[in-house]
Order: structure tokens, then sequence, then C-alpha cells
């Protein structure tokens, strides 16, 4: 596996700015020195929004504004579940204000990467897509084919994952072994359109596999939209006989929402906790992680 230990983070990027007063915001480096490299903004950065602006989708606001014995805390965090978009503002003080208090606005920062990213950025690539979903469609299919190894991976932290995909590769893409080490293979399809639909033949492909290695669970993960009435109704077929091969289907929503694992955690946490710790306790309470989602409701259960 590659080494993704220094690979930049997209989405943790963010400017940091001191609140002096109604009309002036500082913007300052994301660790602050008085007097080095300060930018005076007249305009307030903070908007108060309903919808994200990379990707349109509703946004959560937390707001709060407590007096706990000589605390004072007022804050608000707005954030985006599906682009990991988020802005807020802390004010936190003793009432006597000594020392003088924090008051910082933090507003983040969607960067453009290059596509052609090297193995093990699957959170860049994860969020380009979120903002772009039609990269999908024009990706390299060896590419598309590693993302979604790193997809499942994220998803299924206990399994191991391989990607095999090669020519004559005998049907299977990746390979994944559950915690009960069981093998899947994974058959990976990338279509040129949104509106494609996955037919039977794909079915018997990887049953051909499954049946040829001796292995009978399997996966097909494609991001056509759906799977054609004959391919679902094959696969149901197959699990119903007496030796049966479980063949489960991924199709482009349901890759989506696999998404989620492996975008960041809650970008917001670490800035706000060199504040006030406290409140970034309180909003992680509020937001719960992303990480590990249950995202197959029985029969569904895509390992099982």
């Amino acid at each position: 596996m590659a080494d993704t230990t220094n690979k930049p983070k997209q989405m943790t990027a963010y400017d940091k700015f001191e609140i002096r007063g109604d009309e002036e915001y500082i913007l300052c480096d994301d660790v602050y020195h008085a007097g080095e490299d300060e930018e005076t903004i007249c305009k307030n950065p903070l908007q108060d929004i309903n919808t994200c602006a990379y990707c349109s989708t509703r946004l959560e606001k937390i707001e709060n504004n407590t007096i706990q014995g000589d605390m004072h805390r007022d804050y608000c965090l707005w954030y985006c579940h599906y682009c990991r978009y988020w802005q807020a503002r802390i004010y936190s003080a003793f009432q006597a204000c000594m020392p003088p208090p924090d008051n910082w606005a933090y507003v983040s920062k969607l960067r453009e990467f290059d596509t052609n990213l090297p193995e093990g950025c699957s959170e860049e690539l994860a969020l380009y897509i979120r903002k772009h979903p039609n990269f999908l469609y024009s990706c390299h299919p060896t590419r598309f084919e590693k993302f979604v190894a790193d997809v499942f991976r994220a998803n299924y932290t206990n399994a191991e994952v391989l990607h095999v995909g090669r020519p004559h590769d005998g049907g299977t893409d990746v390979l994944l072994i559950d915690a009960e080490k069981r093998q899947w293979l994974i058959q990976v399809k990338r279509r040129e359109s949104p509106s494609a639909s996955e037919g039977v033949g794909i079915i018997r492909d990887i049953l051909g596999a499954m049946h040829l290695k001796g292995v009978r669970r399997g996966i097909v993960v494609s991001n056509a939209d759906r799977f054609s009435r004959y391919a679902q109704k094959a696969a149901v077929e197959a699990e119903a006989k007496e030796y049966p091969m479980i063949v489960r289907l991924v199709n482009s929503d349901i890759l989506d929402k696999m998404l989620d694992p492996v975008l960041p955690d809650r970008p917001w946490l670490d800035p706000i906790s060199e504040v006030d710790e406290e409140i970034s306790s309180y909003l992680a309470d509020q937001i719960p992680t992303d990480k590990q989602l249950y995202l197959f409701e029985e029969p569904n259960h895509l390992l099982n």
C-alpha cells in the first residue's frame, strides 16, 4: 500500500481571521503571530448561508451562546456533510476579559488538484468527485478500479483489499478477504455515461469467474446509475440455488454513499480545538463521525 503519511489534505485547508471589531477582520496564518503577515479584511468573511457554495447541499448549522461561571462562549459552525466545506465563528472569554477574549473566524477552502494524483490520495479524489461527479465517467478504468479498492478499504477496515486487475485477470479486478477469511471477487465497470445500465451479461461474467476460482461471493461495482431488471433477477436466482452464489450490486448511488468514510472526518475539529477544546468537543458530539457507516439495510448488507 502506498505511503500516505505526507499526502496533501484538501478540506483541512482554511483561512483564519481574528475578529477585532464589527468591521475589522484580520487574516492570519494558521498559527497566529501578532504583527506578522496580517491583512485587514473590512468585510465580514462569514456568510450565514443555508446551502453549500460548492455542491449546493443544505448546510448543517450548530450555534450556542452560553455563560458558565466566569466563562462566556459563543460559537457557530456551518458544515456540509457532502463535500466537507465548513466555516465557523468562535468567541470565548472570561467575564473579566483577563486574558483578552479569543474571537476567531474560519472559512475552509476547496483546493483544486491535478486528477492524475499518485496512488494513496483517495481522499483528494473522493472530494474532487463530490464536486465534479462526472469525473468518474472519464477517468482511466484502471484508476477507477484502484479507487474502488480504496473505497472498500475505508468502509471495511477489518478486511484485506487487493487490487489485482490486469489484462486477462479472469474477471477479478479487486479481491476482498473479510474478517471471517471469506473471499469476495469484485468486478469493476467504468461506463462513459451516467445513464448507462448494467445488463445481465456482467452477472454471468462474475458468476463464471466465481465458479472457476471456487469462490461463492462476488460484488459488481459500476458507475452506471442502475442494473437492469434481468441483471437483478439473475443475482437473486444465483443466491436462491441449492449451492448459492452471492452477488452484491453496487451502482453509482451506493458508491457515492460509500465515499463518506473516505472523506476527511470533521475537518474543523483540530482548528477549533486549538482555540477552545471544550467547544470542539461539544461540536463533535453534535456531529458524529461519518466513518464506518451502515450503508446497506437488510436483506442487502454487502458483506454477509
